[in-house]
């Protein structure tokens, strides 16, 4: 019977319906006891054609169930059904199951075929003289029906179904089709298997389809354990599950009368004992309602996870052309998707999310974070967790003061359940150092790294000119010529503009790509606006994670995967997504990327997290956008990478907008939000390492990409500074202009460069100029020992000046006491001798002076 009330006809058209069955049979010229019974039926007729395929006793909607590991072991994480069925085995069903199907739909059902004469005349009778709407079907008609109406419950809308189920309950069509088809299925199967098909498409009223299911639901025992008068009240529901079901009070009573009729019917063939039916029937009707969850709300903190998962199978083609052949599968194929979650690890990142952004936190309830956490190599997702609670039922999900639960998942892309992602600020930069060292520049290439606007044209995407850029840093002290490792390490904006006007944003973009970077809202990456560089382009957790992965092992990324295997009910396995690894960047220029980004967690912005890892090599990226709404930390080690976002997640007005930057007591050793990034991330990557340990080692980046291509500097001396500095600069060097010093070139002019002419260095290298003072004085000729000379006072003159003066008049032995502590005035406070005659040969000149000896030195004589 179908979980649908039953519809009660008129007594005509039963009559009419059993009229017609056996008059069609007759004028087909076979005698209604022999045509009715399967064992005697043979060829000839359209009446005894093949019966279809969706007939066959295995088309049965069940159960999809999906697991993930927990200490090696497969743990169900939950279900999804249309039908809540547990197909069972002929051995599992019990004489109490079998005696009250019998005697609750078809006494004779091992006595006729697929159509009972008997009964049809019965019901005929019956009909005509009390009225009523008695059927005729047997246990094998029933059956044909229930699995036209499961396949109408499958039709893709509702107007579909109700159409579809009415031609499956009613109609003289129907009468007929259910009639052969009945001829046909008792032709191929025997009696036994067509009950146990039966018990299991059978439906027990709600989503409770099948014998098992019923038994767990209802009394919360197996089939195989059901009591006389458990097993008799279940089949009582059959007859008419709206008014009969068990797990509403009001339909107890009707229940009961029900059961006790079956259980009479049972005492008169006899199928129980006398003392049976009076126990049983003496037994109040008292179930024990165990119900299960379908979906993921019973997944616990793995719930976005099992959400991401469900909505692969219901958007990956892999698993149907069509929408609704994808969710059909998922809620009836009985499939058992065996996923990447490791439960460990799960739990652990959910205890450092609860612990470090609640879900309702003294920032605010507009505050949210997600970590999500990815394999190196295979793409197979180990951890996925976020701050609020996962609710499907249509709770708040927009922001605001109640906004602790939501379905919306902020780790992937929308289309999987996810948000339109989040803007992940410097983390972002990762692309452009890849393209920066794929166009043959070099760590250690010296950029400018002031906050400036860069004009309209010195930036370029895909080779026409972008717009003017104003850049800032986020640090004051952070401009300046730099190495692009140190710019990397401190997350120098100016500096990344630099880079920028060296390559072109289309490149950029490309780089973004060929790491699977995309938007998490399905349009392009934006390039065009040289501020991209800095992460404006909104994208997932997953995402990030991903592409660091690809950096992690060495260039070659691995699309996210979330399933390992599926297995269908038949125990054969369904095809799933795979993580298609290739190569994404050259594995050199990921080893000097990793190189650079390694500094970041050793020494840079991600310095909180540098001991995340243990003694493993790790390595990772901050981000943070303007006004601190959303913070980022992406990295890990070559086992694990994981992407941590925490952020503003009510964002539908400017007043909602959180800057991350209040006080916060949850996290260790930090007193603003936006630090929690870093406990959340050290504590899953921690997690990780215990169970993952990363490599202790990461190579040493080739000469090239430490040093790009080296350039000659250009011989520049005996030109005038400004000519020199075109020169120089044209060639791609910074210039610096340094000291003067004595030389044979004309005053003013290069005397000499820093480096020297000729050496080969990076581009960008900061070049010195030395300017000439013009040729040095001539020293006096060496006095004769014995001849006496008055020593000059220099008390009060520079050192340097001093120095020149004795030297003057003879007196090249001095001893030069220093006293930093006076200040770098670098003047001579003390003299001995002083304005004396003495033998210029022999006598040292003793000289005191406020200043440091390295800054005093450096300081040339004055003019």
């Amino acid at each position: 019977m179908s979980a649908r009330p039953r519809r009660t006809g008129s007594a005509f058209a039963g009559i009419l319906g059993i009229l017609v069955v056996a008059g069609v049979m007759l004028t087909a010229g076979v005698a209604p006891a022999m045509a009715l019974t399967a064992k005697d039926a043979t060829g000839g007729s359209g009446w005894f054609a093949p019966i279809p395929d969706d007939l066959k006793l295995t088309n049965y909607q069940q159960k999809t169930q999906i697991y993930a590991k927990s200490g090696g072991k497969d743990k169900l994480l939950a279900s999804f059904y249309n039908q809540n069925r547990e197909v069972i085995r002929w051995d599992d069903v019990p004489a109490t199951v079998k005696n009250a199907t019998l005697a609750a739909e078809d006494t004779r059902f091992y006595d006729h075929g697929g159509v009972d004469p008997t009964g049809i005349l019965r019901a005929f009778v019956s009909n005509l003289t009390h009225g009523g709407g008695q059927g005729a079907s047997t246990i094998t008609q029933q059956y044909v029906k229930n699995v036209c109406i499961q396949e109408a419950e499958l039709l893709p809308t509702e107007a579909q179904v109700t159409a579809a189920y009415q031609e499956c309950t009613g109609g003289i069509q129907r009468k007929l089709r259910e009639a052969r088809n009945a001829i046909g299925l008792e032709k191929v199967y025997d009696k036994d298997q067509i009950l146990l098909g039966y018990l299991n498409i059978a439906g027990f009223g709600g989503r409770i389809y099948g014998i098992q299911a019923a038994a767990k639901y209802y009394f919360d025992v197996d089939a195989k354990d059901l009591s006389v008068a458990q097993a008799a009240s279940l089949m009582a529901i059959v007859n008419n599950p709206a008014f009969l079901r068990i797990d509403e009070k009001a339909n107890l009573p009707a229940n009961k009368v029900r059961r006790d009729y079956i259980l009479g019917v049972e005492k008169k063939e006899g199928w129980i004992t006398a003392a049976q039916y009076q126990e049983a029937v003496q037994t109040p009707v008292k179930p024990k309602i165990t119900p299960t969850t379908a979906g993921c709300a019973g997944a616990g903190s793995a719930a976005y996870f099992c959400d991401y998962v469900s909505k692969i199978i219901q958007k990956n083609k892999t698993f149907g052309e069509t929408d609704r052949e994808r969710y059909n599968k998922l809620q009836s194929s009985g499939w058992k998707i065996y996923t990447t979650l490791d439960l460990g690890l799960q739990k652990k990142a959910s205890e450092a999310m609860k612990t470090y952004v609640p879900s309702a936190s003294p920032v605010g309830t507009d505050m949210g974070g997600a970590a999500v956490s990815v394999q190196p190599g295979t793409g197979r997702v180990l951890s996925m967790v976020q701050s609020k609670r996962y609710d499907d039922t249509g709770g708040k999900g927009t922001g605001g003061k109640q906004y602790t639960a939501t379905a919306v998942n902020w780790n992937t892309d929308r289309d999987y359940g996810g948000s339109g992602g989040f803007q992940p600020g410097s983390t972002y930069k990762t692309f452009s150092l890849v393209d920066w060292l794929e166009h043959g520049h070099g760590l250690n290439e010296v950029v400018d790294g002031s906050g400036r606007t860069v004009p309209a044209g010195n930036i370029t995407a895909c080779k026409q000119p972008a717009a003017p850029y104003p850049v800032k840093n986020d640090e004051p002290g952070e401009g300046g010529y730099q190495t692009v490792l140190f710019a990397t390490q401190k997350s120098v904006n100016g500096a990344y503009a630099s880079m920028a006007e060296k390559l072109d944003l289309c490149d950029i973009r490309d780089r973004a790509e060929d790491l699977l970077v995309h938007r998490a809202d399905g349009d392009p990456l934006q390039y065009k606006n040289p501020s991209s560089i800095l992460g404006t382009n909104e994208v997932a957790p997953l995402t990030m994670a991903t592409a660091y992965a690809g950096i992690a092992n060495k260039g070659v990324v691995c699309a996210p995967i979330a399933i390992d295997k599926i297995v269908a009910s038949n125990g054969d396995e369904v095809p799933v997504p795979k993580a298609d690894c290739h190569r994404a960047i050259p594995a050199a220029v990921a080893v000097a990327a990793g190189y650079a980004l390694n500094k970041v967690i050793t020494g840079g912005t991600a310095a909180a997290d540098r001991y995340a890892a243990g003694s493993a090599w790790s390595f990772a990226k901050t981000g943070t956008t303007n006004d601190a709404i959303d913070t980022w930390v992406v990295g890990g080690t070559t086992k694990a990478v994981s992407a941590v976002w925490v952020g503003n997640v009510g964002r539908t007005a400017p007043k909602q907008s959180l800057r991350l930057t209040r006080g916060f007591p949850y996290c260790q050793n930090s007193t603003v939000a936006a630090n929690t990034r870093h406990c959340l991330w050290s504590a899953v990557m921690a997690a990780n390492q215990a169970k993952y340990p990363g490599d202790t080692s990461w190579p040493t980046p080739e000469s090239q990409y430490l040093y790009g291509q080296k350039i000659s500097v250009p011989d520049v001396t005996g030109k005038a500074p400004a000519e020199a500095r075109k020169i120089l600069e044209t060639a791609g060097f910074q210039v610096k202009r340094g000291g003067t010093a004595s030389s044979d070139v004309p005053k003013g002019q290069v005397a000499g460069t820093d480096p020297a002419a000729g050496g080969s260095v990076p581009g960008g290298t900061v070049v010195t100029l030395a300017i000439s003072a013009g040729p040095a004085p001539q020293a006096p000729p060496a006095p004769q020992p014995g001849t006496t000379a008055v020593v000059p006072n220099v008390m009060g003159s520079p050192i340097s000046n001093a120095l020149a003066t004795l030297a003057q008049a003879g007196f090249t032995k001095v001893d030069v006491q220093w006293f930093p502590q006076g200040g770098n005035l670098c003047l001579v406070a003390q003299q001995t001798p002083n304005n004396t005659p003495a033998d210029p040969a022999g006598t040292t000149v003793q000289l005191s002076v406020a200043g440091d000896q390295n800054a005093c030195q450096q300081q040339p004589p004055a003019q």
